[in-house]
């Protein structure tokens, strides 16, 4: 209005009026917003303050209950925390098909082990790195991994000639050297001859590795007693002869861990039942029961190790072997080896040298011992090369061919 005063023949008195009175209301109106907003800023502030005091004192009530209070101490049995960048590979409704893949392998690991796992908590951490994931069991930290979305792990198995760029790292689930490559490189890197792994796989793999090695710990006697009850709709006579009077629930339990600790599957529950009411007189000393339960087992353990009926294994001098039965020391609460410092580096040292010449052929390694030295000798070895088989004869299929390739001897 105040410009239009330069045109000549416009009524100037007018323009300066209205010029003025709309300069005047813009400065009232800046002014207004300036409280209004203000006092809205007050209101939000007082707001959540009422709102943090309610939620305090709806905490307190709640927890007055002690009850409630328990209910902060339950730890869930197994449990897999995401990083922000990894949730929506998890959330169903953003397409993700990571628990579709957690049920698969559920059905997958009671049909090859003869044991249902518990359901897995999934939850978000905003406290680890966006392209992390953390895997616990019974509430403590177990294992960990880094995905990067939108890439694919690739792993070179000796046939990659020609190298495709991405970002080193390491594989979660076995430890072995991999890089990521990313997407737009995914054709050049499986024609390269790497092996490409989709990185909801790569957690599947992880998790369902972590799951194997720490079975034996997530089975519960409640699983055990829904075991049995399965048993007892179709053979009540074995279940009634022998359960809760002559084996615990407890001691069930306990025989079905030792037995899931060396990967050995426990879906024949008629058989494990019925050796243990043939050997009532040894369960005092629950390492020769078990043993008993492998032996009996023979063609489940034959199928689980063997490859097209064939072991190639590794064996034990009869050196050792009386070395071992010797140093057997017996107690009221069973037997246990008690062999010197010396002679026990010795049996490792040469142990992790027949190892080291086959590891890189033979993955999975196999030491062949006779029934009585067994459990012994896999207690020894474990403290220092964890992850290797032990058979005895007596727990391999007579129709399986077995094929030395190395011997343990001082």
């Amino acid at each position: 209005m105040l410009v239009l005063m330069l045109i000549p023949g416009f009524p100037k008195p007018i323009l300066l009026i209205l010029g003025g009175a709309l300069i005047t209301a813009s400065v009232f109106m800046s002014r207004s917003k300036k409280q209004l907003a203000q006092v809205q800023e007050a209101a939000e502030a007082r707001k959540k303050m009422e709102s943090a005091q309610q939620q305090t004192a709806t905490d307190t009530d709640y927890y007055r209950d002690i009850d409630n209070v328990f209910k902060l101490l339950s730890v869930e049995q197994i449990e897999m925390e995401f990083g922000y960048s990894l949730l929506h590979l998890v959330d169903e409704r953003s397409g993700g098909n990571f628990i579709e893949r957690v049920v698969l392998f559920r059905k997958q690991f009671a049909m090859d082990m003869g044991m249902v796992i518990p359901s897995v908590r999934m939850r978000d951490n905003p406290d680890i790195n966006p392209n992390q994931y953390i895997i616990k069991i019974k509430g403590e930290e177990v294992a960990r991994g880094e995905i990067l979305v939108d890439h694919y792990l690739a792993l070179d198995n000796g046939d990659v000639t020609t190298p495709v760029d991405g970002i080193d790292t390491i594989e979660p689930a076995f430890g072995i050297p991999a890089r990521w490559i990313s997407e737009d490189k995914k054709v050049a890197a499986d024609v390269a001859g790497y092996t490409l792994i989709d990185p909801v796989s790569v957690m599947i793999t992880h998790l369902s590795e972590v799951i194997k090695a720490h079975c034996h710990e997530i089975l519960t006697r409640q699983d055990v007693k829904t075991m049995v009850e399965n048993i007892k709709k179709n053979n009540p006579t074995i279940v009634e002869d022998l359960i809760p009077n002559v084996v615990s629930y407890g001691y069930l339990q306990k025989v079905l861990a030792l037995l899931l600790k060396e990967s050995v599957p426990i879906r024949d529950m008629e058989t494990i039942l019925e050796t243990l009411g043939d050997h009532t007189a040894t369960m005092k000393d629950i390492d020769i029961t078990v043993e008993y339960v492998r032996q009996a087992l023979k063609r489940t353990i034959t199928r689980r190790f063997a490859e097209a009926n064939s072991l190639r294994v590794i064996t034990i001098d009869p050196k050792i072997e009386d070395m071992i039965v010797a140093s057997v020391k017996k107690s009221d609460q069973g037997s246990y080896l008690s062999m010197d410092p010396e002679t026990i580096q010795r049996i490792v040292a040469r142990t992790t040298e027949e190892v080291n010449k086959i590891k890189d052929v033979i993955p999975n390694i196999i030491v062949l011992t006779s029934p009585i030295v067994r459990v012994y000798f896999k207690k020894l070895i474990d403290q220092f090369i964890p992850g290797i088989t032990v058979l005895s004869y007596s727990e391999i299929d007579s129709t399986t061919q077995i094929q030395s390739v190395g011997s343990i001897a001082l």
